[in-house]
């Protein structure tokens, strides 16, 4: 992908259109006998619903076409349907107290980093609702606000971009008086500071309910007005300061008041939601929609670079107004899944009208009750990691580089609502760095094409990808089951043991370190692991524990990335580990798969040619039927439209932990450098790269019978279909689930 300058083009129909009927289920993966629940928006009214099992979603004229199988069900059938409205904006709310609703005398004290100044209105803190009650502290056209009721006072000097204040505001509700401090952070050229005073309708109450802090409820009863930058150390006090009392706090000096009525220390349990008062008043609260924690404070020194070596200075919460962790929709219908299904890729198909939308699950077998030889592990992270992408909006880090987005209805609906994935950025401009399944994923779905591919012509990536492998399982008669990230993650080794071979599919890029270390252990342990994919094991990627419905990357170089955190910020906040590649922690792909990414391109792929390697005994197996001077792959594709070795490659090295005994089997060269582009971490790491693009098809020995054999490439699985499926990609595929499925490893020689 290369960026280009400009503005995206925006016709207004794309403004206006978007999908009608649109879904998410509470689960991705499920077992026989759960029960799964799913969240429709259809503003027709009612909608039908019915179960498929997806095998192919790729609508290109060039393959198979789309394929699914009816699966007869209790869930099929019509439902009544309403428009459910997605609700972004990161705020916390924290309970407000009996004894502080009838409190009078008021004190608001924090620190602020503001990053969207010039919104129009933005809340830091507010209890009551709307502004008939209660008061909210906000900046207002950049210009710091108290509002006591409906009555305000402001300061002259609007904030800056990026820069911490010490801010106050103190309402004395006997004479109506109210004060108003915003003070820049120590180091900062003087004058900027501002003040200003008021006299507001005296005997105002603090209002009822609950404290919100980055938003406020609005008059109209919803949450809004979200604030968009950083918080740390706010704290309320049921009496009005003085003047030192304030200087006090801002400097910290011992003798600060201590009669505080709430002190949030978002210092304190980061690795969660949870937002603790350390005043001891019980005023806790909860942080809805994944505001970013463990990120730097006003008081951060530089010292340590993650907030687990020194928790004191990651006190703040970064807020944004396009956060959105959990859609909150209401359930549509419910359903069970037959303790009979079979294990495989299935939807529910929703219409309304002439709307559609597939909202795809995956059924997996028990732990330790596996219905096959064969497991396919389905990427669910990197789904998540892609999900709603849209680099090339207005927004995005290669905004105007196709004139015609959003041509999709997904795209288009990606848009409209400003969702985001971990390769966009918020409206603030800093990275999007968590993501949920508990919203609609709409690039996530059958018949879908990532924009930017063939040239800007686009084709299938991750989820609809990946149904190129199961079409061809089903037309081989290979017997699977399907188990995603979720269940290595949490299952470890043991689910994939109940497999004698498992494989990726096209794209298999956001891993945990429990992943990992499950399919090394795997593979040691005499297991055959199979990788049609490119790009792989590469981003560090958490779960995230607290609230077990999406996962966490922190994006820092080097590394090919379209953000990058700030200093300090690239640390996980669920785990407290550090985040970027795998590759700087040590566990370069290189040393499990022997093969690592190195390039990538949007425009056609080159075909593989077999090595010397391919020749040996150990290797015969996989290349039955393959002439000794075929080329593989040198046919249609349907991802990146010719060439099976495309879009995302990988290759040896040594000096990244390729093992010494890894056979390179076949590669790909030559590649087309005006379409095709180096990982940057290559780049400014030259001494370790060798300086050509190549893609490699290995075979990894490994011990007690196990093996790994990898092909290095996103576009493999797209050249599955040429011909009928007769074509030498499937017949290599086919060869190595035969042999690695055989109780004796045919690489054994004997």
């Amino acid at each position: 992908m290369r960026s280009r300058a400009g503005p995206a083009c925006q016709p207004a129909s794309h403004r206006r259109n978007h999908m009608k009927v649109v879904g998410y289920a509470d689960k991705l993966s499920v077992q026989p006998g759960a029960a799964i629940t799913f969240m429709v928006s259809s503003e027709p009214g009612r909608f039908s619903a019915r179960l498929v099992r997806l095998i192919h979603g790729d609508t290109n004229p060039a393959g198979p076409g789309y394929k699914d199988v009816a699966v007869e069900s209790t869930l099929d059938g019509e439902y009544d349907g309403a428009l459910q409205k997605l609700r972004p904006g990161s705020y916390i709310r924290a309970s407000g107290g009996a004894q502080l609703e009838a409190a009078s005398d008021l004190t608001l004290q924090m620190w602020i980093r503001p990053t969207l100044p010039e919104k129009s209105v933005q809340t830091i803190i507010s209890k009551g609702n709307g502004e008939d009650d209660g008061f909210a502290l906000r900046l207002e056209d950049g210009r710091l606000t108290l509002r006591m009721g409906s009555a305000t006072v402001s300061v002259d000097e609007t904030v800056r971009k990026g820069q911490w204040y010490f801010v106050s505001a103190v309402y004395d509700s006997a004479s109506g008086a109210a004060r108003l401090s915003l003070e820049p952070s120590w180091g900062v050229t003087s004058g900027l500071e501002d003040h200003a005073s008021a006299t507001l309708r005296a005997g105002r109450a603090w209002g009822q309910g609950d404290f919100l802090i980055a938003a406020e409820t609005t008059t109209d009863g919803e949450i809004g007005n979200f604030y968009n930058g950083k918080i740390d150390a706010p704290k309320i006090f049921s009496r009005a300061l003085g003047d030192d009392e304030l200087a006090a706090l801002r400097d910290d000096d011992a003798s600060a008041p201590t009669d505080v009525s709430a002190a949030w220390d978002f210092s304190q349990e980061i690795s969660t939601w949870s937002v603790v008062d350390a005043s001891g008043n019980g005023h806790n609260g909860e942080a809805v929609n994944k505001p970013t924690r463990g990120v730097t404070g006003r008081n951060w020194s530089g010292r340590e670079l993650g907030w687990k070596h020194a928790p004191e200075e990651y006190g703040a919460i970064h807020f944004h107004d396009d956060d959105l962790s959990d859609a909150g929709w209401n359930p549509s219908f419910g359903w069970t899944v037959p303790s009979d299904l079979r294990s495989g890729v299935y939807a529910v198909h929703l219409t309304a009208g002439d709307h559609e939308d597939y909202v795809p699950f995956f059924v997996v077998p028990p732990l330790g009750k596996p219905t096959a030889k064969v497991a396919i592990l389905l990427p669910v992270f990197s789904y998540l990691a892609y999900g709603n992408e849209q680099m090339l909006g207005p927004t995005g880090a290669y905004s105007g580089a196709l004139p015609q987005y959003p041509w999709q209805d997904q795209d288009k609906y990606v848009v409209e609502t400003g969702l985001r994935s971990l390769y966009d950025r918020h409206t603030d401009g800093s990275g999007v760095c968590y993501s949920s399944w508990m919203r609609p994923i709409v690039n996530m779905r059958p018949k879908y094409d990532m924009p930017f591919l063939d040239l800007g012509k686009g084709s299938p990536h991750q989820f609809n990808a990946d149904l190129h492998l199961i079409d061809w399982l089903e037309e081989k008669g290979i017997e699977y089951d399907i188990i995603t990230d979720l269940e290595v993650h949490y299952e470890g080794v043991a689910r994939l043991r109940d497999y004698r071979v498992v494989s990726t599919a096209s794209h298999n890029e956001y891993w945990s370190e429990a992943m990992l270390d499950a399919a090394e252990a795997y593979a040691n342990g005499g297991g055959r692991f199979i990788y049609l994919s490119g790009n792989g094991l590469f981003w560090v990627t958490a779960l995230d524990e607290a609230t077990g419905t999406g996962v966490e990357i922190r994006r820092s170089g080097p590394a090919q990335r379209t953000w990058n955190a700030a200093p300090g910020e690239s640390w996980l906040s669920s785990t407290g580990e550090p985040g970027g590649l795998w590759r700087f922690r040590g566990r370069a792909p290189q040393k499990f798969l022997g093969i690592g990414s190195i390039a990538e391109g949007g425009g056609v792929g080159r075909p593989y040619d077999r090595q010397p390697a391919s020749f040996d005994p150990k290797a015969a197996f996989i290349f039955d039927g393959i002439g000794d001077d075929e080329q593989i792959g040198a046919f249609g594709c349907l991802v990146n439209s010719w060439g099976a070795a495309g879009f995302e490659i990988c290759q040896t090295d040594k000096a990244l932990g390729t093992p010494e005994h890894t056979m390179v089997l076949a590669s790909a060269k030559d590649f087309d450098t005006d379409d095709w582009a180096v990982f940057s971490e290559e780049l400014q790491l030259s001494a370790i790269w060798d300086g050509e693009i190549r893609a490699d098809m290995v075979l990894v020995e490994y011990p007690n019978g196990g093996a790994v054999f990898g092909v290095g490439s996103i576009a493999w699985c797209g050249c599955l279909s040429y011909n009928s499926y007769d074509n030498s990609v499937s017949r290599v595929t086919e060869n190595v689930f035969k042999g690695f499925v055989a109780e004796q490893l045919p690489t054994s020689g004997s």
